[in-house]
C-alpha cells in the first residue's frame, strides 16, 4: 500500500494542540495485511482491534486511550491524543511494524516502552450510535418503475449507512421515499439543486438526498454530486449513467455524504474522498469503500458533536472542534492548493464563526433595535451567500453562473430571516440589509445619512468578506438593475418614496450629462424597487410569500421598448417634440408597468 504523503507526516506546524471535546483517534493500516492490535482506554481491560489493509478506523474514548502494536518481542506501546489520526507501516526491511502521527498541527507523543496489557475483551465500540432521518427522492425523469428504483435506492442508501456507521456512529434513518418535479428548461446542475432545496421540504427530518436523472454523469471533473456545506438540508446526485457500476454509485453517495459530516478531498489515490471518483478502484475485484484517515477523522469528530451536542447547524460547532477543524482543512490545502474544496472549508469557518460573534454581539447591543435587526438578516445573507460558493468547490466554470436564481434566492433568505425576527422592525430591517447586501459599490455609503447608519450595521471587515462572497446577482440577466432596485428599496426606508424618487431621476440626469447615458431602463428598476419597499411596509405584500416565492420576473416588469444610453441632446430630441412622450409622461407609463404586475395590483 501507498505511504501517506509526505506533507501529512510532518509531525508539527508549531501550532498548540487544541483537544476538542469530541475524544477520537483514527488509526490506519498501511501494510498489506490485516494488523491486530490491542487498544486500551483508561480505566478500562484492553480489547483487540482488527484493521484491515488500507483502513482507517476510529476508536472513541472518554479519557485516555493507549494503542500495544507489533509483534512477538518487538511490541511498543503507544498513547493517542484526542483527535488526531496515526497509521501503521512496515519498515524498510518489510518486518517490524511501525506506527507514526500524521502531522495535522498537534504536539508529537513520543513511543513508550510496552507495559503489561491485562487479558483482552472483544472489542466493542464505545459511542452510542445517533440516528439522522432521511428522505430519499427521485425526480420524475427516473426512467425505471418505482417498484425497481426505489428498493434500489434504499438499498444503497442503507449500504451507506453502514459505512458511515463505522466511521463514524452515525446511522441514516430513510423516512420517506418520494419523487419531486424537476424543470427541464433548466440547463445547470447548481440551478438543480437550488429547485430540489425549494420544492422539497425537509423537516421534521434532517436531510432529503436527491437522485436526478435529468443531468447524466460523465467521466472527468464535473459535479456528479453537490451539497452546500457540512450538515446542509439537501444532497443532490447525478444518476443518470449508462456507465456507472452500482458500486461506483455507492461510492458517490458517500463522497457527498462525507462532505454532510465535514470531510473535505483527499491526495489518497484509494480514498473516497478523492476528488474525481470514476473509474477508481471500485472497478476492481473485492474492492472496498473507504476513508483516508484523515477525513475519518474528520467525520467521527463530526460524528461525536452531533451526538454530544445534537448538532444540526455549522455554525454551532463547538469552538474547540472549530479550531481543530481549521487546522486539519489548513494542512488539507497546503497538500492540494490546485483543489479549491479545503480552501472553501477553510472560508466557511472563518464567516460562519464571524457571524456567530456578529450575533452575540447584536444581542448584547443596547442600542437602536433596528441596527441589531439589519445586522441579524446582513449576517445570514452573508452566511448564506458563503454556502453557495461552497457548491461551486468542484467546477471553477459554474462558479461564474450569473443568475436570476441567485437574486431570488438571496431575497427569500432575507425574507425567511426577517419572518424569525418577530420583530415590528422586520420588514424594514429586510429592505435595509439587501440594499446593503447586493450593493457593490460605494453608492450607499457616499450617502451622510444613511452611510453613518450604514457603517453601524456593516464594519469594514464584513464589507469586505461580503464582497467576496456575493457573486454576480442579476435582474432580467442584469447586475446593474439589481443595485437600481433594491438600493431604491433601501432608500426608501432611510429617506422616504419622494425623496428616492428625485435622487433616481438626478442620477439619470446627472448620466445623460456627459455619463453613460439617461436611462429609462433604469428608471423601470428605480420606481419597481420603490413600489416593492411601498407595499412590504404597508404590508400589502406578506414576508412569508416573499419567502416561499419570490422571482424577479414577479417584482420587476418587462424592459422591452425602454430606450437607455441616452445624451442630453437625444433626450431633448427624442423626449420634447411635438406629437412625443416627455420625460414626465415615459415615466408615468413606466409606472403604469410597475403597478399592472399582479403582485402590485391588489
Amino acid at each position: 500500500m501507498p505511504r501517506f504523503p509526505l506533507i501529512f507526516c510532518f509531525v508539527a506546524y508549531g501550532l498548540i494542540a487544541q483537544i476538542a471535546a469530541a475524544k477520537v483517534a483514527v488509526i490506519a493500516n498501511r501494510t498489506v495485511q490485516p494488523v491486530m492490535v490491542q487498544i486500551q482506554r483508561t480505566g478500562q481491560a484492553a480489547q483487540p482491534l482488527a484493521i484491515p489493509s488500507g483502513d482507517s478506523l476510529p476508536v472513541f474514548f472518554s479519557h485516555g486511550l493507549r494503542v500495544r502494536y507489533g509483534e512477538g518481542l518487538q511490541q511498543e506501546e503507544y498513547p493517542l491524543q484526542a483527535s488526531s489520526a496515526y497509521f501503521l507501516s512496515r519498515g524498510p526491511d518489510g518486518s517490524r511494524l511501525q506506527l507514526e502521527q500524521i502531522g495535522l498541527g498537534e504536539q508529537p507523543v513520543t513511543a513508550t516502552p510496552a507495559q503489561p496489557i491485562a487479558d483482552p475483551k472483544p472489542f466493542a465500540a464505545q459511542q452510542a450510535v445517533t440516528t439522522i432521518e432521511v428522505k430519499v427522492f427521485a425526480d420524475d425523469d427516473q426512467p425505471t418503475h418505482r417498484s425497481i428504483w426505489v428498493p434500489k435506492l434504499r438499498q444503497r442508501v442503507k449500504a451507506a449507512s453502514e459505512i458511515l456507521e463505522r466511521q463514524s456512529g452515525i446511522r441514516l434513518k430513510i423516512v420517506e421515499v418520494s419523487t419531486w418535479e424537476s424543470d427541464e428548461n433548466l440547463t445547470s446542475f447548481i440551478q438543480t439543486l437550488r429547485e430540489f432545496e425549494r420544492k422539497v421540504k425537509v423537516r421534521p427530518s434532517q436531510l432529503a438526498i436527491g437522485f436526478s436523472s435529468r443531468f447524466e454523469a460523465q467521466r472527468g471533473r464535473q459535479h456528479l454530486g453537490v451539497t452546500r456545506l457540512p450538515l446542509h438540508s439537501h444532497i443532490l446526485l447525478r444518476e443518470r449513467s449508462r456507465n456507472l457500476l452500482e458500486v461506483e454509485r455507492l461510492e458517490l453517495l458517500v463522497h457527498e455524504l462525507g462532505h454532510y459530516l465535514g470531510a473535505s478531498h483527499s491526495p489518497e489515490p484509494l480514498s473516497v474522498m478523492r476528488p474525481v471518483l470514476t473509474r477508481g478502484p471500485q472497478r476492481a475485484v473485492g474492492s472496498r469503500v473507504t476513508f483516508d484517515p484523515v477525513n475519518a477523522l474528520l467525520i467521527a469528530i463530526m460524528g461525536e458533536e452531533i451526538r454530544q451536542h445534537r448538532l444540526t447547524d455549522i455554525r454551532k460547532l463547538s469552538e474547540a472542534t472549530r479550531k481543530r477543524f481549521k487546522e486539519i482543512y489548513g494542512v488539507l490545502n497546503l497538500a492540494m492548493p490546485r483543489d479549491p474544496a479545503a480552501r472553501q472549508y477553510l472560508r466557511m469557518l472563518a464567516l460562519t464563526s464571524k457571524r456567530a460573534k456578529q450575533v452575540v454581539a447584536v444581542r448584547r447591543q443596547a442600542g437602536n433595535p433596528l441596527v441589531r435587526d439589519t445586522q441579524q438578516i446582513l449576517s445570514e445573507l452573508i452566511a448564506f451567500a458563503a454556502q453557495q460558493s461552497l457548491a461551486n468547490a468542484e467546477s471553477s466554470a459554474e462558479a461564474a453562473e450569473t443568475t436570476d436564481e441567485l437574486t431570488n434566492w438571496y431575497v427569500r433568505q432575507a425574507a425567511k430571516t426577517a419572518s424569525r425576527l418577530r420583530s415590528s422592525n422586520a420588514q424594514r430591517a429586510m429592505l435595509l440589509a439587501l440594499g446593503i447586501f447586493l450593493d457593490d459599490t460605494s453608492s450607499l455609503r457616499s450617502l451622510p445619512k444613511v452611510g453613518t447608519f450604514l457603517t453601524q450595521v456593516e464594519s469594514d471587515d464584513q464589507h469586505q468578506k461580503r464582497l467576496e462572497v456575493l457573486g454576480k446577482p442579476t435582474m432580467r440577466e442584469r447586475t446593474d438593475l439589481t443595485k437600481h432596485f433594491f438600493v431604491s428599496a433601501h432608500l426608501v426606508v432611510a429617506l422616504g418614496k419622494e425623496p428616492t424618487a428625485a435622487a433616481g431621476l438626478a442620477k439619470e440626469m446627472q448620466d445623460a450629462n456627459g455619463g453613460t447615458g439617461f436611462s429609462f431602463v433604469d428608471m423601470a428598476a428605480n420606481r419597481a424597487g420603490i413600489t416593492f419597499a411601498e407595499r412590504l411596509l404597508e404590508e400589502k405584500l406578506s414576508l412569508r410569500k416573499i419567502a416561499e416565492s419570490f422571482h424577479v420576473d414577479d417584482y420587476l416588469p418587462t424592459l422591452r421598448g425602454l430606450d437607455e444610453g441616452l445624451t442630453l441632446e437625444q433626450l431633448e430630441a427624442n423626449y420634447g417634440g411635438e406629437g412625443q412622450l416627455t420625460v414626465p409622461q415615459q415615466l408615468e407609463a413606466i409606472e403604469d408597468r410597475v403597478l399592472s404586475l399582479p403582485v402590485y395590483d391588489q
